[in-house]
């Protein structure tokens, strides 16, 4: 069957990290109801999230978040045709949670159960809202990833480099942290930066901007930043200058990667692509280069059901359904993700 024949309802199902997120979606981008739960409370007061704690606070809102999004989409459960939960990667107690729920779902109501891949979905983000010329190129940038892709078609992921340390997410978190600004700090890191007008009175080195590979490495910038903090200048120009460093490198690696394999489109995926910052810098770009530029909105940048549900519908149609054996993990590489599902 085409995906554009697909009349039915997916539910898809996140819970990889400390985001409970439940989506009902009807054929290939219809969200009937996407609803969120975040755990930023209950992680405040350690400076990080806790897996344990993370883990009990998706069982304690899952399943009140699946009566809300079927009550929302005015269906029940007897109606949904397909079953999508992540898989992995991520805290192996937080993904267990929302990968069992669809596993015991499916089998409860004898429908098709799929395990998506976290990053995949990211990407699958951009399809719900706009057609993806391919080849791509596929820039990740999460607080657990930064990854260059080649997307020579749909499904298919040819790792181009990625980041030798920390990835991007978790720069910002963490220097966000120390300036005072709370657990997951980077969107207000980036709302700082945004406020700066005139030019930065600091400068970060942006790291590897002139190698001639496409990896990334962002702990010597992430160093330098908290080094910044403790050395007392203001939040402003810290943020300002740790935005400027990442937007720079992201951007150059990016453009140059699409020129090397004359992609169509640049797509942007992840938490960090909601970065205002990158996304003006990318758009500009687009503006005055050869490609086309996909980035998904807001509500779909963040850990979300309606990317699982439309990743688990595409990997459903191209392989079928997955076992009930199958089994969550922690770490695998997207661009194995079939050898995997195999």
């Amino acid at each position: 069957m085409e995906l554009s024949q697909f009349e039915g309802l997916t539910l898809g199902i996140e819970s990889s990290c400390d985001d409970t997120s439940l989506c009902v979606l009807r054929g290939s981008s219809e969200i009937l109801c996407l609803k969120r739960v975040s755990q930023a409370n209950l992680h405040a007061e350690f400076g990080g999230v806790v897996p344990e704690i993370a883990a009990r606070g998706h069982l304690e809102a899952i399943f009140p978040l699946l009566r809300e999004v079927l009550l929302e989409s005015s269906v029940q459960l007897s109606d949904i045709d397909l079953f999508a939960a992540t898989a992995g990667p991520g805290l192996i107690g937080s993904l267990l949670v929302g990968f069992h729920m669809g596993k015991t779902l499916a089998l409860m109501s004898q429908k098709p159960f799929v395990a998506v891949h976290h990053l995949e979905a990211h990407f699958c983000a951009n399809f719900l809202e706009q057609e993806v010329l391919f080849p791509a190129v596929g820039l990740l940038v999460s607080g657990g990833h930064s990854s260059l892709y080649f997307l020579r078609e749909q499904g298919i992921y040819e790792l181009m480099g990625e980041s030798r340390d920390d990835a991007v997410g978790e720069v910002y978190d963490k220097v966000g942290r120390e300036l005072g600004l709370g657990v997951n700090a980077g969107p207000l890191v980036d709302k700082i930066a945004s406020s700066i007008k005139d030019k930065c009175a600091l400068e970060f080195t942006p790291p590897m901007l002139h190698s001639k590979d496409f990896d990334f490495s962002f702990s010597g910038l992430k160093t330098a930043a908290l080094k910044a903090c403790r050395d007392g200048y203001n939040k402003e120009d810290i943020c300002c200058a740790l935005q400027n460093a990442v937007v720079e490198v992201l951007l150059k690696k990016t453009i140059a990667a699409q020129k090397e394999t004359r992609a169509k489109s640049i797509v942007l995926a992840g938490g960090v692509a909601a970065n205002s910052g990158l996304r003006n810098a990318f758009s500009k770009a687009s503006q005055q280069g050869r490609f086309v530029l996909s980035v998904p909105s807001l509500r779909l940048c963040t850990d979300n059901g309606a990317m699982v549900a439309r990743a688990g519908l595409e990997r459903y149609l191209r392989y079928g359904a997955d076992s009930l054996h199958t089994q969550a993990f922690s770490r695998f590489p997207l661009h194995n993700y079939k050898d995997f599902r195999q």
